[in-house]
């Protein structure tokens, strides 16, 4: 009876969100965006009171998903050094493909990043995330960013294997010009238990982006799936 009622929950909200992908599709030609899709996948490889090591990888599909536009690598190592706050770093490897040709252009980027969070209640969860990098570009000149994501989650009693809602805006800086030149906002995310070690979470967000001294932003939506597994 559980399975049956997560089950209509989990399809109803596909084909929600498959709705509004398909008005955002409409608008396309207006507001000249891209309707994007992305699946990550996230291995938790080891756990204690203090230390998690996790592997991830993501592909990203362009053009309303006909091609294979960026994939990426990306171990981490994070160590809890206060119940409200984890430290970590990330190596991350992006192969990303230009839009007018079949050529893939390769990133090497290093994440030091803080994880403040706080629980405001039994179920409501507020968190941070502060994140310093260098991005090092393989024919192009390196450079420091900074990500800054702000997020609530609040924890679901009583609805099947849907056990999560939550937001998030992040903000990204280039210090070489000294701006903001990227904004990923999520206003829905859902996740849900498929068993004791797995979890799968759904997401729609938009990314928008403007050009180095550039004034103009543009918009891609994004349809997101975020598959984690625990050893």
């Amino acid at each position: 009876m559980i399975f049956k009622y997560s089950f209509r929950v989990y399809t109803t909200l596909v084909l929600i969100c498959g709705g509004l992908l398909s008005a955002v599709q409409v608008l396309n030609a207006e507001f000249d965006g891209d309707v994007r899709l992305w699946q990550s996948l996230s291995i938790n490889a080891y756990e204690d009171d203090n230390w998690r090591i996790t592997a991830g990888a993501q592909s990203r599909l362009f053009d309303e998903g006909k091609f294979l536009g960026a994939w990426l690598l990306f171990p981490t190592v994070q160590y809890k050094v206060h119940p409200n706050l984890d430290l970590g770093a990330t190596y991350l490897l992006e192969d990303i493909r230009s839009d007018c040709g079949d050529d893939y252009g390769r990133l090497h980027i290093f994440w030091l990043h803080a994880s403040p969070h706080w629980q405001l209640s039994d179920n409501l969860k507020f968190s941070m995330r502060h994140v310093l990098g260098l991005r090092e570009i393989e024919g192009s000149d390196d450079y420091w960013i900074s990500r800054h994501r702000f997020g609530l989650d609040y924890k679901l009693e009583d609805y099947g294997r849907l056990v999560g809602i939550g937001a998030s805006t992040e903000v990204f800086v280039r210090y070489d010009t000294d701006e903001i030149f990227e904004n990923r906002f999520i206003p829905l995310k859902t996740t849900f238990k498929i068993s004791e070690r797995s979890k799968l979470s759904l997401y729609l967000m938009t990314q928008s982006k403007r050009a180095v001294g550039g004034s103009s932003w543009k918009t891609a939506y994004v349809f997101g799936q975020s598959l984690s597994y625990k050893f």
